[in-house]
């Protein structure tokens, strides 16, 4: 094992050592980018992707369904030693500059990924990540412990039904509401169409209203004219039949009123 060659074979750390260093589903070295879950292990990403995609289900793993079971990690990385026993791939604390070996509690902010010691929520509090400043949803319980010890490792699993209950109903919740809000959009557009096209034919109406009843001055005189010629004897006896003509005195007279100037007529 690598990392065994860097460490004394008694070292007491030697397994809470290898848990930070090693993948849990391949034992190998972390290769990053590094992912956690939510009972505090490390991953390297791709062997988890492998994992999921294989449909290989291992006894300690049946958690591990998508890579949502995952969250990739923000890790800070020291640019030199900082003191006896470091992380053998640099990682510290981006708050407090401390290794990540082993020797203290480190924790994953399941919101955002950040890989946070215990000193630096005791030093901001858990209201927000210490690194990155988002606001911890407390209802998840979103701090977890890295590589918890053997004491711990109950609660974390429960932790971890409890949270994904939380995020499911919240899931549900949303789908919900989005059904709703897609049916109430699909209602708006349907009654905006119908009272468009009532507007619409009102309007219809009216100009037709309005175009009947403007009538230029000239179409009124016609009108006029009109209505008086069919009032005029002349104009009746357009009307009348020849039969009637010859028997009505006055008709007769219509009949022979000459379009002629009357000087023609005396030439007559």
């Amino acid at each position: 094992n690598w990392y065994v060659l860097k460490m004394d074979r008694d070292d007491p750390s030697l397994k809470v050592s290898a848990g930070w260093t090693m993948c849990q589903l391949t034992n190998q070295r972390l290769e990053e980018p590094v992912v956690g879950d939510q009972l505090g292990r490390f991953y390297t990403r791709t062997a988890v992707m492998q994992y999921i995609v294989d449909g290989e289900r291992k006894a300690h793993f049946k958690h591990l369904k998508s890579m949502k079971d995952t969250k990739e990690l923000k890790i800070a990385k020291a640019k030199s030693s900082t003191e006896l026993g470091d992380h053998p791939l640099g990682w510290v604390c981006p708050v407090t500059g401390k290794s990540a070996n082993g020797n203290r509690a480190f924790f994953m902010v399941w919101g955002c990924g950040c890989l946070v010691s215990e000193e630096a929520f005791t030093q901001l509090g858990k209201a927000s990540c210490p690194s990155c400043g988002k606001m911890i949803d407390a209802e998840l319980n979103e701090v977890i412990r890295m590589v918890p010890p053997e004491s711990e490792w109950k609660s974390q699993h429960n932790n971890m039904i409890e949270r994904n209950a939380v995020l499911k109903a919240r899931r549900k919740a949303q789908k919900r509401a989005k059904k709703a809000s897609k049916k109430e959009g699909d209602k708006k557009p349907n009654k905006v169409s119908k009272a468009k096209a009532k507007n619409l034919k009102k309007d219809k109406i009216g100009k037709i209203a309005v175009k009947k009843r403007r009538m230029t001055d000239i179409e009124k005189e016609i009108q006029e004219n009109l209505k008086k010629a069919k009032s005029s004897r002349v104009f009746s006896s357009m009307f009348i039949s020849e039969e009637e003509r010859k028997n009505d005195s006055r008709n007769q007279q219509v009949a022979f009123i000459s379009t002629k100037p009357r000087s023609m007529n005396a030439l007559m």
